[in-house]
C-alpha cells in the first residue's frame, strides 16, 4: 500500500472530500435540469405564512458590503453546491427556485421536496454557478451560507447586482445556527427554532437508546479510489468526530496525529483502531481494505471494523456524503444510520 497523494485542501471543507466521492463526474457547466416543463421558474416560492417578527427592510450584512432587503422575499436562489442551506429552507417550509444538483443526493430528503424544485444548476464538481444562471432564475434573495472560500468580492459585487446576498463563508456557522439565520431573513423564526429542536431531540433520542456506546472509541475513515488514498474523517473538531461524541463515543488518543489532511500514510495505518471501526468506501476499496497492514490492525482482525460501501447505483456513499453536510434534516438520518453501524461493532 502506497502513501496517498496530498487531496484537496481542508480549508475549503470536508464537503469537497464528498464530492470526489461521485464517480464519472462531468466538469461544471450550469447545465442544470428545469423541474417544470415549459417553465424558467416563474412560480413564486413555496413559503410559509410570515411570523411577523422579521420587520423589512432588512440589512443582510457580509465582509464584502451590505445589501437590502425591501420586503420579505419570495424567490429564493441557492448558490453553494453543499445543499446545507438548500436543507435548511426546506426545513422550514419553503422551496427555493433555483438549488443545485447535489440536493439529488440527498436520501434524508422527500422526493417531493427536491421535485418541487425550479431549476437544479449542476453542482457536481463543487464549484460555484456563473452569475447568468443565477439571474435567469429572478431571485429576489440569494442565499450563500457555508459559502466556500472562492466566494470573494467579484462574486459577491456580481451576485449583489442581481439580488441581496445573504452569506456566511464555510464552517462560521453550525448547522443550527445556519437554519435559524434564515430563519430569521425569512420571518420564520419560530419555525427555525422548532426544526432545530425537533432535529436535537432526535440526536438525544438515539443517544439514550444506546448507553452500550458511552466512552467507546470511534474512528470514521473514508476509503477514496486508490489515486487519492484513505482519508481519516474524524480527527478532533470535525463534524463527523462531533457527531461521535453526540452518540457517546468518545476519540482515541491517536485521532489527534490526523488533523493536518487526513493522509493515512503506511506508518499511520496502526493509528486508526478504535473500539468502533467504520470504513465508508468508494468504488474500489481493496487496495486498502485488504492490505496487510489493515488486516492486522486489531479493530479490523477481531470484527469491530464495519465497512459502508457505496451505492453502485446513485455512483455515490450517501452516509460519508451526509457527514460532510451535515444539516438540520441530515442529522436525524445521519445519527439513525451511525447507530446502527456502531451496533454492529459494538455488541
Amino acid at each position: 500500500m502506497r502513501t496517498p497523494r496530498t487531496r484537496t485542501s481542508r480549508l475549503i471543507g470536508a464537503v469537497i472530500a464528498g464530492l470526489v466521492l461521485v464517480t464519472g463526474c462531468a466538469a461544471p457547466d450550469d447545465r442544470g435540469a428545469d423541474r417544470t416543463p415549459g417553465s424558467s421558474g416563474a412560480a413564486a416560492t413555496d413559503l410559509p405564512a410570515a411570523e411577523g417578527a422579521t420587520a423589512y427592510p432588512l440589512t443582510l450584512k457580509t465582509p464584502f458590503g451590505d445589501t437590502t432587503l425591501d420586503r420579505r422575499p419570495e424567490r429564493i436562489a441557492i448558490v453553494t453546491a453543499n445543499t446545507l442551506d438548500t436543507d435548511a429552507l426546506i426545513a422550514l417550509g419553503g422551496t427555493p427556485v433555483f438549488a443545485p444538483s447535489t440536493v439529488d443526493r440527498n436520501p434524508w430528503l422527500d422526493d417531493d421536496a427536491v421535485t418541487g424544485i425550479a431549476k437544479l444548476w449542476d453542482a457536481e464538481a463543487g464549484t460555484e454557478v456563473s452569475a447568468e444562471s443565477v439571474a435567469a432564475a429572478s431571485p429576489d434573495l440569494i442565499v450563500a451560507l457555508a459559502a466556500y472560500e472562492t466566494f470573494d468580492q467579484a462574486r459577491f459585487d456580481k451576485l449583489s447586482a442581481i439580488a441581496p446576498v445573504l452569506y456566511a463563508p464555510q464552517g462560521e456557522l453550525t448547522w443550527q445556527e445556519l437554519t435559524r439565520k434564515l430563519g430569521d431573513t425569512l420571518d420564520l423564526s419560530d419555525a427555525a427554532v422548532k426544526a432545530v429542536e425537533t432535529a436535537e431531540r432526535s440526536v438525544a433520542k438515539t443517544r439514550a437508546e444506546h448507553p452500550e456506546f458511552r466512552g467507546k472509541s470511534a474512528t470514521h475513515i473514508i476509503v477514496y479510489d486508490e489515486k487519492y488514498g484513505p482519508y481519516y474523517a474524524s480527527s478532533p473538531g470535525s463534524d463527523t468526530a462531533r457527531l461521535f461524541e453526540q452518540l457517546g463515543f468518545v476519540l482515541p488518543g491517536a485521532a489527534a496525529k490526523f488533523t493536518k489532511d487526513g493522509t493515512i500514510s503506511d506508518e499511520l495505518v496502526g493509528l486508526i483502531d478504535a473500539d468502533f471501526l467504520l470504513l465508508s468506501t468508494s468504488a474500489d476499496p481493496a487496495y486498502f481494505v485488504d492490505a496487510p497492514l489493515v488486516k492486522a490492525v486489531p479493530a479490523v482482525a477481531d470484527g469491530r471494523a464495519v465497512i459502508n460501501p457505496q451505492d453502485k447505483e446513485a455512483g455515490t456513499n450517501h452516509f460519508a456524503w451526509g457527514l460532510n453536510v451535515q444539516s438540520v434534516l441530515s442529522v436525524p438520518w445521519l445519527i439513525e444510520q451511525l447507530a446502527e453501524f456502531g451496533g454492529k461493532a459494538i455488541r
